[in-house]
Parts: structure tokens; sequence; C-alpha cells
């Protein structure tokens, strides 16, 4: 087989990453036309069809993906090289495409995003949050943060920390509902708890000498934590939520937390990306920002 064009395993690279031939070619700064011919093409010279084609979209065949994941790092690096001929700071820039669960990515991916938008002006950013598992290279995504026990799926992960629950009520639940001095009082009490999970209706819980399992009235549940903690703060109940999220509001004593010391086992959290975009400069840069800044967010003691 002759040796396969860089400009065709570019424009391959770009549909990819931009979903489709129009955005690609936008991209590129070339006619759509151009982008399909130049497909067509490497699916000749490596005589493996490499995209299924609709009218409406294109979807990677198990070939595809692999060329994918095989030739984006050597692009990559090849891009960085071309941009250190006009200055170090080139390197550190374009778009990065995030996803992570909702709150976790509001209230501590955003911050991250916003001081690195400050720093490098070049540097753009997409986040996308869903509690759903995406395909990062079908839908271009160059990071995902995720919470729970990962799955084989070929992608490089690297484990920030976890994500521990701990239950908090408001002053005024607490003056009219009783002191909770044991993890089966809350047998007793309104719970509010994140639905679709096992914590939903049974609490496990844990300090440094004992474990509780507790099953809870549930009086308020919902898909999402921050509602969850507007529901506590006007005073509707206990709620198990993640630490990083009730550290002001403890702070300033608009939440109590409840049984101190007490917290559930923690669901872990990583980092995960393509192996194959693992080497770009400012991928590496953007990757151990989030790292690290998350993993404090994590671990900060209440």
């Amino acid at each position: 087989m002759e040796t396969i064009g860089i400009e065709l395993t570019r424009i391959f690279v770009k549909v990819i990453q931009h979903g489709s031939f129009s955005k690609a070619a936008d991209s590129l700064k070339i006619p759509k036309s151009t982008v399909s011919k130049a497909i067509s093409k490497l699916e000749r010279e490596t005589g493996t069809k490499l995209l299924l084609r609709t009218t409406r979209s294109q979807t990677l065949t198990a070939s595809g993906r692999a060329f994918y994941e095989t030739c984006l790092e050597p692009l990559q690096v090849l891009e960085d090289a071309q941009k250190s001929l006009f200055g170090k700071d080139a390197i550190v820039a374009g778009k990065i495409k995030i996803t992570a669960p909702e709150d976790l990515g509001t209230h501590v991916i955003a911050p991250i995003i916003g001081e690195l938008s400050q720093n490098f002006d070049k540097l753009s950013f997409e986040l996308y949050y869903t509690n759903e598992v995406v395909d990062l290279v079908r839908d271009g995504f160059d990071f995902a943060v995720r919470i729970g026990t990962l799955k084989q799926s070929g992608l490089k992960a690297k484990r920030i920390g976890e994500v521990t629950l701990i239950p908090v009520a408001s002053p005024q639940y607490l003056e009219k509902r009783g002191k909770i001095n044991s993890p089966q009082d809350l047998t007793k009490h309104d719970c509010l708890s994140i639905s679709g999970l096992s914590v939903s209706h049974r609490w496990d819980l844990k300090n440094k000498q004992q474990t509780a399992k507790v099953l809870v009235s549930v009086k308020t549940e919902s898909n999402q934590m921050t509602s969850l903690l507007q529901v506590a703060l006007a005073g509707g109940g206990v709620a198990l939520v993640p630490s990083y999220l009730v550290k002001e509001l403890l702070q300033s004593k608009k939440l109590i937390r409840v049984l101190p010391g007490w917290s559930n086992e923690g669901f872990p959290v990583s980092l995960v990306s393509p192996v194959s975009m693992s080497s770009s400069a400012r991928l590496k840069l953007v990757s151990e920002k989030i790292f690290t800044a998350s993993q404090k967010a994590l671990s900060e003691d209440l």
C-alpha cells in the first residue's frame, strides 16, 4: 500500500472531531466537496471503509476508530511543531471540549476553566454536562470527568479522588425536628436523596470506627444534587450530598453537618481522555490543571 497523505488524514480527523463534513470544511476553510472527495480517496487508499455515512450523520467503523486513534497523536505532534515556529504561546491555543456530570462540572470544573481562560487568551472551551457516558472519540471530546467505577473502554484514565456524600440540614429544620445523635435517628426524619442511586432509600454511612446501613424515609428525591440543596436550605429535610457542594454553606452556617465524622463510602472520580490525545501541549496543560485543582477541591477538609 502506498503512503497515505498527511492532508487526507488531517481532513479525516477534522471530520471526526467536528462531527460533520460541513463543520470540518468550515474549520479547514475548504469546500465541503473537497472533504467528501478526501474521505473517499482515503478509503480507497487504505482499502477500508472508515465511515458509515447517511444524509444526516456519519459513524466510525471499527477500522475507522482504530485509524483515528492511531493517527491523532502524530498529527497533534506535527501541529504543535508547526505552531512552535510562531512562538511558544501559540502552542497553548485552540478549543478544548470537556464533558462532566452537571453538579461536579458546575461547581468544580467551571471555576478551573475560568482561571485557564484568564491565563491563556488563545484557549477556548466547550463544556457539556451530562450524567450519561458519552463516546469521547465519536463526539469529539478531549476529556471527561467521570464519577464511579470505570468500565474497560480503551481510554486513558487518571484517578482524581472521590466524591464523598455527607448528611446536612438547615438550622431551622433541626430546631424544629430535633438533634440527630446517631445514624438510626435518621429514620425519624424527612430525608432528601438523589434519585436513581443505591443510596436513595438506604444510606450506607461510616465513620472511623463503625458502619451503619439506614433505611430512610425519603421526603423528596431529585436527579440533581443542587435542587436537593435548595430544599434543605428551605428547611425541607436532611440531605445526603457531596461535601464539595456544601463547604461554603457549612462555613456560613446556612447548613449544619449532621452526624459529624459520618459519610458514605464515596465514589471514585477520574479524568478520562482518548489515549492518542495525551501528548498535545495544550491538552497536557489543561489536563494537569483540571487534575490538580479538582483533587484539591475534592480533598479539602470541611
